[in-house]
């Protein structure tokens, strides 16, 4: 009977368009949707992107061959033994001689990237050894990965008590 019963509605569903007629057009409505306002849904939000950024990352270094440890939180630096904030979200180990301190940026789409001044004094203070890693379009299903080693030395920043990046200073000295 529920054979029967498939068969019947795939048969209805397959005849449905041959029974739609052209004809003339009533405006009913329309609607304007934009993002929330809400704080505690922009932050969800961001969250979101954040973690997405940090999926790419990881895999991007696991596939390179590294050894990869989250260290964006206070809880995750300390078992890894760094301090509580080490100025960066992960720490590769590539090597016993090359480690990267990452620190990973996500957005939606295009945007300007925020770096927080402990972020900065790492980056000042570690030079090559320090990395960010920006991934745009994280809201579509193409992410796209954006590498800068030594940002410090390599782009010009607004000072704001954090730093901002203009991504198109960050899209002309990317490494891939």
């Amino acid at each position: 009977q529920l054979a029967n019963r498939r068969t019947n509605a795939l048969a209805v569903m397959r005849r449905e368009p041959e029974l739609i007629m052209p004809g003339p057009v009533t405006f009913v409505a329309h609607a304007l949707v934009v993002p929330s306002a809400d704080p505690k849904d922009i932050e969800e939000h961001d969250v979101n992107i954040e973690m997405a950024a940090m999926k790419v990352v990881w895999a991007f270094e696991e596939a390179a061959g590294a050894k990869v440890l989250d260290v964006h939180t206070p809880e995750l630096a300390r078992k890894a033994g760094l301090p509580d904030n080490p100025g960066f979200d992960i720490l590769s180990v590539r090597s016993e001689k090359e480690k990267r301190a990452i620190e990973v940026k996500g957005r939606a789409a295009m945007g300007d990237v925020e770096v927080s001044a402990n972020e900065w004094a790492k980056a000042c203070n570690m030079r090559n050894g320090y990395w960010l890693y920006v991934v745009y379009d994280c809201a579509t299903p193409n992410p796209r990965l954006v590498r800068v080693q030594d940002p410090f030395g390599s782009l010009l920043a607004k000072a704001k008590g954090s730093v901002l990046i203009s991504s198109k200073e960050i899209m002309q000295v990317s490494i891939g």
